[in-house]
């Protein structure tokens, strides 16, 4: 009996990520696909940007596949092409409490912690192997239409809606800050330590749909505002010490 909808190989696509996986074996974290963003310090948003870009990976690699499939049906084609893609940008998830999570085919969740990261994603080419089956298996479940339910939801990306936070003052925003982040959370930021107040500022700007990009940028300012700066004097002498030097 024929079928009505496509399937990802994945005998195809696990043997092209093992090539990938081995060009990058070397390095201590160097996976950093092309759909993800990069940060010195992750934070627990950034880490599960990496594993979803996995699953944009995958489709892009079967582009083609689905484009053969539905060579004779350009409206299919878009069709599939598009679910997938809006499928995978809504993977990362916000239960009741704030906690963000990835949950890969109902087999394996990922909560943001680096740790797990590097333990399934970096230094196991097994376990590397193991999520993307997953992966695959979840997407080829979706295109039957029986991907597994997950009524939590999803924290938009910054691709997905068209950038917002500007209708905020900083008033505004400085009031939800005070309202909602725990106080343990600010006086954290007072010693530098961002990482919880991040992971809960992306869960909270989301609620008023501002997007990830530009809740970093609100994050970069915050944190910005909390590393000395040197003086214009000091900056002087240093000129005037780097010139005489010179000389």
């Amino acid at each position: 009996m024929s079928k009505d909808f496509f399937q990802i190989d994945k005998k195809e696509i696990l043997s092209k990520f093992g090539n990938l996986a081995d060009k990058h074996a070397e390095r201590a974290d160097s996976y950093n696909p092309s759909h993800s963003r990069t940060t010195t310090n992750p934070s627990g948003y950034f880490i599960l940007d990496r594993i979803r870009a996995l699953y944009h990976w995958v489709i892009e690699e079967i582009k083609i596949d689905l484009r053969r499939e539905y060579i004779n049906n350009d409206d299919k084609y878009k069709k599939a092409f598009g679910e997938l893609e809006n499928y995978a940008r809504n993977k990362i998830r916000a239960q009741n409490d704030g906690t963000m999570y990835l949950r890969v085919n109902n087999k394996l969740t990922f909560r943001g912690d680096k740790k797990q990261y590097r333990d399934e994603l970096v230094q196991s080419r097994n376990k590397q192997i193991s999520v993307v089956k997953n992966i695959v298996d979840e997407l080829n479940a979706f295109l039957r239409n029986e991907e597994p339910e997950d009524e939590n939801k999803p924290i938009l990306n910054d691709m997905s809606l068209k950038r917002t936070y500007k209708e905020h003052s900083a008033s505004e925003i400085a009031d939800i800050i005070l309202q909602e982040v725990p106080g343990d959370y600010l006086l954290e930021i007072s010693k530098h330590n961002f990482i919880n107040f991040n992971n809960k500022m992306y869960i909270l700007m989301n609620k008023y749909n501002i997007t990830a990009a530009d809740t970093k940028e609100i994050l970069n300012k915050i944190q910005e505002s909390f590393i000395p700066q040197e003086s214009e004097n000091e900056s002087e002498t240093d000129n005037s010490e780097s010139e005489t030097t010179e000389v």
